[in-house]
């Protein structure tokens, strides 16, 4: 019986020991894991949850060599000469490698604005005015100017440069004849009616004035940058904007405006699709580092609630 008790007191004495020796690898273990332990902070980028803000006005910045021109034809409306020099117009493809191209353009910059910072995608109008330049290339249209007391708009084939911006838009919605005219009527003060030596707007010819023209985008577009540069070219230079060039800071009549094309040059630099007497068609050149830029515009502007 004695025997009995002994070996029953030595098997409580091993278990209360393994007991003690599993506390202590549980205490050391606890305190060498406390002793190795960092603290891992996780930081949030700042402009993770940034949301697209409209674009900057820019003051107007002259970025290109002025070269004058051999010219000035100030006839009663807006008839733009420039220099006469060797046009570098390039070739032209088919409509259907053009519609190609610019549904790859409208890829590109939606992956971008998934993929990167950018903020703005190619928006319906704009599609529909790049789809609609690209059939001008390839129409037998000649630079010239008529007057049109009837229909306002060009009804043949004889165009200015700004026949070219007022027909694009008309053809994606936006009628200037009718929009121009009315902004003139409510803010004569605004638009400079003393070039043409009168106090009223007249409907169908103040629309087709290039001076006109800038006045109306400068109030109701987007303004944005007129110096190009490659790193703000995805936001600030998009297929579809308006642009407006100087020749002759004294004539405001020789002042020319087109659309940026949704092609480039080698450099990336976007081309241009307008009408001139150098070009004698509409035509898409590579000339936007080359003009003096005095005008980029976006519209309807993006970031208005439409009427």
């Amino acid at each position: 019986m004695e025997k009995v008790k002994k070996i029953h007191i030595r098997k409580s004495q091993g278990f209360k020991i393994l007991i003690l020796v599993i506390i202590l690898l549980s205490a050391l273990q606890l305190w060498m894991l406390y002793s190795n332990y960092k603290d891992v902070i996780i930081k949030i980028p700042q402009d993770l949850f940034v949301s697209p803000k409209p674009l900057p006005i820019t003051e107007l910045t002259v970025n290109a060599p002025y070269r004058p021109p051999e010219s000035k034809e100030a006839s009663g409306e807006a008839i733009a000469s420039e220099p006469e020099e060797e046009s570098l117009t390039t070739e032209m493809p088919d409509l259907e490698n053009t519609v190609e191209t610019l549904e790859a353009v409208v890829e590109e910059t939606e992956l971008a604005t998934e993929d990167t910072s950018a903020e703005y995608v190619l928006s319906d109008t704009q599609k529909n005015i790049v789809l609609r330049l690209m059939e001008l290339l390839e129409e037998d249209i000649e630079y010239g100017y008529q007057v049109y007391p009837e229909t306002g708009y060009p009804s043949d084939n004889v165009w200015i440069s700004t026949d070219v911006i007022s027909v694009v838009l008309r053809d994606a919605g936006y009628d200037l004849m009718e929009l121009i005219y009315k902004d003139m009527e409510e803010h004569k003060e605004d638009y400079p009616l003393d070039i043409k030596n009168r106090k009223e707007p007249i409907k169908y010819i103040d629309f087709r004035d290039v001076f006109f023209q800038e006045k109306f985008f400068k109030r109701n577009a987007l303004e944005l940058e007129i110096d190009y540069s490659l790193e703000n070219k995805d936001i600030q230079w998009q297929p579809g904007d308006i642009v407006y060039f100087q020749f002759d800071p004294d004539n405001p009549y020789q002042d020319l405006g087109g659309f940026i094309s949704s092609r480039t040059n080698d450099q990336g630099v976007p081309l241009v699709i307008m009408i001139s007497k150098e070009f004698g068609k509409v035509s898409e050149v590579d000339k936007l580092l080359e003009y003096t830029i005095v005008g980029h515009f976006r519209y309807p502007n993006p970031y208005e609630e439409p009427e």
